[in-house]
């Protein structure tokens, strides 16, 4: 499996959602919606009992279900974190009207 690193970037708070869902929408485009085919070709290499292609074929699933773990845990991580701000507002109002 390759290489994952954090990375931070910022954006307003009222676009906290919109950007969650930019990010799934592209993890269920690029990996979620392709696993149909891959599981088709999957089944079509153990049918004919091409072990080698087969394996690359799980190897591949798994990566991409890996990504798709990774991007919901992240999503779920950011929206808790959402929705613990919209709970205690006052807090942070204080601190933006000094930026």
């Amino acid at each position: 499996m390759s290489k994952r690193v954090n990375i931070t970037y910022s954006v307003r708070f009222d676009k906290i959602l919109e950007t969650m869902g930019d990010m799934i929408n592209k993890a269920y485009n690029s990996d979620y919606r392709p696993l149909n085919k891959d599981f088709d070709e999957l089944l079509a290499s153990i049918s004919r009992k091409d072990e080698k292609e087969s394996l690359q074929k799980i190897q591949a699933i798994r990566e991409k279900l890996v990504n798709i773990d990774f991007c919901l845990n992240d999503s779920h991580g950011i929206i808790s974190a959402y929705q613990r701000q919209l709970l205690q507002p006052e807090e942070n109002t204080n601190n933006d009207e000094n930026l």
